[in-house]
């Protein structure tokens, strides 16, 4: 008996599958439908009109279905066919199994099918309602690539994002984008940060106009806007709020992800323009080719950079090394050296001719004459050193000063004096010209001076009275 030339049987078997109703439901419901025997031959096939196997299924009847499967699927349907005997032997109502098998269409193309295997136990035959798993596949292919593009798409906007951040850290130029609409910073670079005196978290979504002073979020924008539209517009003039600083900004519009903003770009008017690259040029070819020693401190003395010269002075393989390094490590007097240059390069800005003594790797000294600079136009203050080296200096004070005419002094008491006297006065005058030594170093810093001679501070101001050094104002 056949449904609509589709059902099939084998001649003398009564077909499972006889109620045309029943026949239509499962058709209705599964892509394939078989009967197998008691030999896991087919006795039915069933298949859809649409389905890929409608074409072939005729073949099928009386033929072992393990043939019809392709690669590994015999194997697994010998495996789940013995678990639903079994559990039709162990006495079980409604035994099914599931199983994913692979047939061959009629050009050999893989046709993967998903059966539901139940026991019929009136013949002892097994009914397989199979679904074409082909679109299921194939969806599951779109979704996952999908999902491979969705994924190359973030890496790339993470590339890109990482090249934009990039060059607004590395860029000499100060920098900020603002929204032409509502006034905000959406980004800026540390430098720009540096210039408002704020710090870049800080800045990001605050209203930008409200860092000058007398400046309205809409006059402003409307004045970086119109300065976009001149042909050779004149930079901006505005004064930074706190600091009050002067600025010249620049702007371009554009449009992104339908948001108009301005790209500003600022400029120290003082120092000139940040991206100056000749002066940019310049002062790096200065910093790596000085024949003085260059170093760059933080504010409590420990190296940021030093140049080449600094290397070869103190005997240090790389900059590397230098690093985090105290700068106190590489003066003679250590902490004095450091605080007497930090304190009075933070009072009066600078020290010019500062003469200690630098200690290089080896524990060796070279005599140094050391002008500091203190940078504090910026959120993290700098200390700048310029070390010269000293030791084959030869030339002369023109002048006397009074440490020689004690000298003379001494010298002309030997005939006059006895050895021992002799020796007492020189004493003193030793003693006169240590302590005048470190009032001139430390520029007349009482607690320095008295730290680097080894002396309390009462001591220091006893002797100072003894050899007429403390003036009568300070008495």
């Amino acid at each position: 008996m056949s449904n609509d030339g589709i059902n099939i049987r084998l001649q003398g078997a009564q077909p499972i599958l006889q109620d045309p109703v029943v026949s239509s439901v499962v058709t209705t419901l599964s892509d394939v439908s078989l009967t197998l025997d008691a030999d896991q031959c087919v006795s039915i096939a069933v298949a859809r009109p649409s389905s890929p196997l409608a074409s072939i299924v005729n073949d099928w009847v009386g033929r072992p279905f393990a043939e019809l499967l392709a690669g590994e699927s015999v194997q697994q349907f010998e495996q789940r066919v013995g678990e639903l005997t079994e559990r039709a032997l162990q006495g079980e109502e409604t035994p099914s199994r599931w199983a994913e098998l692979e047939h061959r269409n009629a050009v050999g193309e893989a046709v993967p099918v998903r059966y539901a295997m139940h026991w019929i136990p009136a013949r002892k035959e097994v009914l397989m309602l199979g679904q074409d798993q082909r679109m299921v596949i194939e969806m599951q292919q779109q979704l996952l690539n999908a999902q491979i593009a969705l994924e190359q798409d973030y890496e790339t906007r993470r590339e890109l994002d990482t090249r934009y951040r990039l060059l607004m850290d590395f860029t000499s130029d100060a920098v900020a984008l603002v929204a032409a609409g509502t006034g905000r910073v959406v980004d800026a670079n540390h430098n720009a940060a540096s210039l408002l005196g704020v710090q870049r978290g800080a800045l990001i979504g605050t209203s930008f106009p409200d860092r000058f002073v007398t400046r309205d979020k809409i006059g402003l924008i409307a004045e970086l806007t119109r300065h976009i539209a001149l042909e050779t517009p004149e930079p901006i003039d505005v004064e930074v709020k706190g600091s009050q600083s002067r600025l010249l900004l620049t702007s371009k519009l554009f449009r992104a992800a339908g948001e108009q903003l301005i790209f500003v770009r600022m400029v120290d008017p003082e120092f000139g323009a940040v991206s100056d690259g000749r002066l940019i040029a310049n002062l790096r070819q200065l910093f790596y080719r000085a024949p003085d020693a260059i170093v760059f401190a933080d504010r409590d003395g420990r190296i940021v950079d030093a140049n080449e010269t600094f290397l070869n002075l103190t005997d240090m393989p790389s900059i590397k090394e230098l690093r985090g390094i105290s700068m106190s490590e590489f003066l003679a007097r250590s902490t004095v050296d450091l605080k007497v240059l930090i304190e009075n390069a933070q009072r009066s800005g600078q020290v010019r001719f500062y003469s200690t003594k630098l200690k290089t790797g080896f524990d060796a000294q070279i005599a140094v004459e050391i002008s500091a600079t203190w940078l504090d136009e910026r959120i993290e203050p700098m200390l700048a050193l310029v070390i010269r080296n000293a030791s084959t200096t030869t030339a002369q004070r023109s002048e006397a000063s009074p440490t020689d005419s004690d000298m003379r002094g001494v010298m002309e008491l030997v005939g006059s004096s006895t050895l021992k006297e002799i020796v007492a006065d020189t004493t003193n005058v030793i003693e006169k010209i240590c302590i005048e030594t470190a009032i001139e170093l430390t520029r007349n810093n009482r607690v320095a001076a008295a730290e680097m001679l080894g002396l309390s501070r009462q001591s220091l101001y006893v002797k100072l009275r003894k050899y007429g050094i403390l003036s009568r104002d300070e008495e």
